[in-house]
C-alpha cells in the first residue's frame, strides 16, 4: 500500500476513537442511573434462646428476620402471613420494639439484618392461636400454603416457606387442640 492510502485509513481512527468514547460514557450514564433491585433474604422458625444466667426452661420464640443482600435500602413497613390455596387469608403481625426485636417500620441497608421475636411462653402464646384461628381444619394441607411475608414501602412485597420447625410446632398444637376438643 503507498502513504496516501495509509493517510486515507488513519483520518478514521479519531471518528472511531470518538465513537468508542461517546459508546463508554453511554453505557456507564446508563449503569448508574439504572434501578437496583431490592433483594431481601426471609425466614420465620421456632428459637429457644439460651443465655447467662437462665434457669429452669430456656424462653421459645417465634423468629421472623429479613436480612438485606441487595445494593439498596431496604424500608420494610410490615411483616406478615399468607395462607391457603384458593381463598387466601392475608395477616399482619403484630411486632413490639424491644431488645430482642427491631420494631416496625425498619430500615436495612445492604448486609444488614432486621429480627423479630414473638414471645411463645404466654399463657395464650402466638402458636396457640394461629392454630386456632387459621389452622383448625385441614392444619397439613393449610401448613403447606403457609407463607411469611414482608412487606416494604415501595410496594415490593417478599415471601417465604416457614422453617420446618415451625411448621412442626403448629402441627403439634393442632394435634392437641384437636384432642382437647375430643375430650370436652
Amino acid at each position: 500500500m503507498d502513504t496516501e492510502t495509509w493517510k486515507f485509513i488513519n483520518t478514521f481512527a479519531p471518528w472511531f476513537s470518538a465513537i468508542g468514547t461517546i459508546s463508554a460514557v453511554i453505557v456507564s450514564l446508563y449503569l448508574a442511573r439504572a434501578e437496583k433491585p431490592m433483594k431481601l433474604e426471609i425466614r420465620a422458625g421456632h428459637r429457644i434462646i439460651v443465655g447467662d444466667g437462665s434457669t429452669g426452661k430456656y424462653p421459645e420464640f417465634l423468629y421472623i428476620s429479613a436480612t438485606n443482600t441487595g445494593h439498596r435500602i431496604a424500608p420494610i413497613t410490615n411483616v406478615g402471613w399468607r395462607i391457603g390455596f384458593f381463598k387466601k387469608k392475608h395477616m399482619i403481625q403484630v411486632v413490639q420494639k424491644d431488645q430482642y426485636s427491631s420494631g416496625l417500620p425498619a430500615r436495612i441497608e445492604d448486609g444488614e439484618e432486621a429480627k423479630w421475636f414473638v414471645p411463645l411462653d404466654l399463657k395464650d402464646n402466638w402458636i396457640e392461636r394461629f392454630s386456632r384461628d387459621f389452622l383448625h381444619s385441614y392444619p397439613r394441607l393449610k401448613l403447606r400454603t403457609l407463607k411469611l411475608q414482608i412487606h416494604t414501602s415501595v410496594g415490593k412485597t417478599f415471601e417465604a416457606v416457614v422453617e420446618k420447625s415451625l411448621k412442626e410446632k403448629l402441627l403439634e398444637e393442632c394435634r392437641k387442640q384437636k384432642e382437647h376438643g375430643k375430650n370436652a
